[in-house]
């Protein structure tokens, strides 16, 4: 690709000097990805804290236990993407296979967290 063919500096993101360029370091991908997947535990951690203490009155002791097994998935993932990002920072060792745990993880802990509220608005 010639000079004339590349896209001007800052028009499409990228500065053309390839991916990750218009960020500054090409390896923060994995540090952002990791940040992203913590950004997500703690909100859905959050969430079914709040849900836990508004639920309790209708719903009681179901609640909590549902809502403490979407809180220990929860807190799995973000222990989980921390070590992802130490292994994929080279400080640390382990197999590279993910499997998808995490994502079936989140999936299930909002699950939970949605069919909680849906049966505490059912007994209203």
């Amino acid at each position: 690709m010639s000079d004339a063919d590349r896209p001007a500096a800052g028009t499409d993101g990228v500065d053309g000097r390839g991916p990750g360029a218009a960020h500054g370091d090409p390896g923060a991908a994995n540090e952002r990805t990791a940040l992203a997947w913590q950004r997500s535990a703690l909100a859905l951690i959050a969430g079914a804290a709040l849900l836990a203490r508004l639920t309790w009155s209708s719903l009681g002791v179901a609640a909590l236990v549902v809502l403490s097994v979407a809180l220990v998935l929860s807190a799995w993932v973000f222990v989980e993407s921390r070590g992802r990002y130490a292994h994929d920072a080279g400080t640390r060792q382990r197999p590279r296979s993910r499997g998808g745990r995490a994502p079936l993880a989140l999936a299930i802990a909002t699950a939970l967290v949605g069919a909680t509220e849906l049966a505490a608005l059912a007994v209203r």
